[in-house]
């Protein structure tokens, strides 16, 4: 299905045009969650989308919040786009954007290795 088919029909499904921003700095959580938690921004991340997964209509994510955790945070990144549902819309947040082959490799990235269906873009190269 084409990002276009999807939107329309979870926009119908949970009559909602909102996108949820899970820009998760891991700072920010609960100190509770921090201190009980061995995957806090994971945890929190599925929190979130439970308590909202039938109110919106796609979620963005924000890369910096992820990737400055190394390794740690692109598996937390993969798994909280695992954890949304297939119905649901994904952002990827991330202002990529050069020329020639170095754009093709960042649109390789975003969409076929993350399978997100839109992303953010910076429209001045280099």
């Amino acid at each position: 299905m084409n990002w276009r088919n999807k939107l329309s029909d979870v926009t119908s499904q949970n009559n909602s045009l909102l996108c949820v921003g899970l820009d998760t700095d891991g700072e920010k959580i609960p100190q509770f969650l921090r201190e009980t938690s061995t995957t806090p921004q994971l945890d929190f991340n599925k929190a979130i989308i439970d308590a909202t997964k039938d109110l919106v209509c796609a979620y963005k994510l924000n890369m910096a919040f992820y990737e400055v955790y190394g390794k740690k945070g692109i598996d937390v990144l993969e798994k909280t786009i695992r954890y949304i549902p297939n119905n649901i819309i994904i952002i990827l947040d991330g202002k990529r954007n050069d020329i020639g082959n170095t754009a093709k490799k960042y649109a390789q990235s975003l969409f076929d290795t993350y399978k997100v269906d839109a992303v953010t873009i910076n429209p001045y190269l280099g």
